[in-house]
């Protein structure tokens, strides 16, 4: 009996460390395999794009791609297609013109049937409605419309005596001494209320300018700045692409324009290097060119500085101090 239950429990263990070894691998997959993307754009008069992302050799892929004034994109899974975009909106618009063909054609093929019918049928229709009205009948009518009596005339309205209302007693005027006494008072408690409603608005803008400086010069504001700074240059060399290559050719219609931006761009020589060539015009007016870029994104790096920024105390302090400070509570300067 021991032995069965040792060999269920050897068999439950097996099964659970196969689970958890088919977990970690998943996950090392998702971390450490890279999403590699490719963009690339032309100009030759009409703008052009196309972009695709794909993991997995491919078993995940997004296209997209901007041509004619028009957006197409597609995202499968394996042999399985997710989402597209642009494909069948052209088919449906292929089917609603066919439709609407058809539908003109029935119309014109009824309106013809209509104007082909026989006259006949519209003579006989206004014939029965214009038939004649008898002589009695409108002498009957004639005889029984007559006359309206004159109405009588109406008496003659009584005419009420007029009643005078009585001549109220007018109030005493005050003087007008009192009156600019009260006129002074008035304009003086509204120039202390503007006052003391600048003092209080002088006083927040001041305070504000305090918490700024302090909150600014605060510790844990400068520690986070500087891991803030740390992480966004790791991240954007991981993010950069690993291959560009393009050519551009340009020019303006002044030559002096397209020598000053020939000098711009050798300035940026160092971060484009080889990859890009540029080839200024001095003659005419152009701009053509076409540009790839390839590279790739592994997700391991954003855990990586994602845990590093929870552990960092001056980060902590910082969003500490935030949720206090929305709360009015500014004792976390130390």
């Amino acid at each position: 009996m021991i032995h069965i239950i040792l060999l269920i429990l050897k068999i439950l263990g097996c099964i659970i460390l196969g689970i958890l070894a088919l977990i970690l691998a998943t996950v090392l997959i998702v971390l450490f395999v890279p999403f590699k993307y490719e963009l690339s754009a032309a100009y030759d008069g009409a703008p052009e794009a196309g972009g695709k992302l794909s993991w997995l050799f491919g078993a995940l892929k997004v296209r997209g791609s901007f041509k004619d004034k028009k957006i197409r994109a597609r995202a499968s899974i394996l042999w399985f297609r997710i989402f597209s975009m642009g494909e069948d909106e052209e088919k449906a618009t292929d089917t609603v013109q066919e439709a609407a063909a058809d539908a003109e054609e029935a119309v014109k093929a009824e309106t013809e049937d209509i104007l082909s019918a026989p006259e006949d049928i519209f003579e006989e229709e206004t014939i029965g409605s214009r038939e004649a009205v008898p002589p009695e009948e409108e002498a009957a009518e004639s005889s029984s419309a007559g006359e309206l009596p004159a109405a009588d005339a109406e008496p003659e309205e009584e005419k009420k005596p007029e009643i005078k209302p009585e001549a109220l007693p007018e109030p005493d005027k005050t003087p007008e001494k009192v009156k600019k006494v009260k006129q002074k008072k008035k304009t003086k408690q509204k120039k202390e209320g503007k006052l003391s409603a600048l003092r209080k608005q002088y006083d927040k803008l001041v305070h504000t300018k305090d918490m700024a400086e302090r909150f600014w010069n605060a510790d844990f504001t400068q520690g986070s700045i500087a891991f803030a700074k740390k992480a966004a240059a790791s991240l954007l060399r991981h993010v950069l692409p690993k291959k560009a290559a393009g050519h551009i050719r340009f020019g303006f219609d002044k030559p002096a324009d397209t020598g000053k931006i020939l000098g711009y761009a050798s300035m940026l020589y160092a971060w484009y290097g080889d990859s890009l060539t540029l080839q200024p015009d001095f003659d005419r007016a152009v701009l053509e060119g076409n540009i790839d870029i390839r590279g790739s994104i592994r997700l391991y790096i954003f855990l990586y500085w994602g845990l590093r920024g929870l552990l960092n105390k001056d980060l902590r302090k910082l969003i500490k101090f935030i949720k206090h400070f929305k709360g009015k509570e500014e004792t976390l300067w130390q």
